[in-house]
């Protein structure tokens, strides 16, 4: 397990960039209170995944790919390609004093 941070330190509808495993990753808190972790390498090239407040979805700078919070999958993707993949989900767990550790 890897300590990512604290709910305290983590406002509803935030994010937090972390490593794990060597690897760019995203927490989020979304406004619902549910946290999340992903992968922040996109699907389709590698792009960087990046957390978007204020429409509450994660976008990839390269290709403007949209993905929803709350299981990674894709909302909405470029026209240039005709496939993409979800985000790749990170296990998290939550201790008494509310750590949030990525597994």
């Amino acid at each position: 397990m890897e300590k990512i941070g604290n709910m305290k330190n983590l406002k509803r509808g935030g994010s937090i960039n972390f490593q794990f495993k060597g690897k760019d990753a995203i927490l989020v808190r979304t406004k619902e209170d549910k946290l999340v972790a992903y992968s922040r390498v996109c699907p389709h090239e590698g792009g960087t995944i990046v957390w978007d407040e204020d429409i509450h979805k994660l976008l990839c700078e390269c290709h403007l790919s949209i993905f929803n919070a709350d299981d990674g999958t894709v909302y909405k993707y470029s026209s240039l390609f005709d496939k993409m993949g979800n985000l790749t989900p990170i296990q998290l767990k939550v201790d008494d004093k509310q750590d949030i550790f990525a597994v």
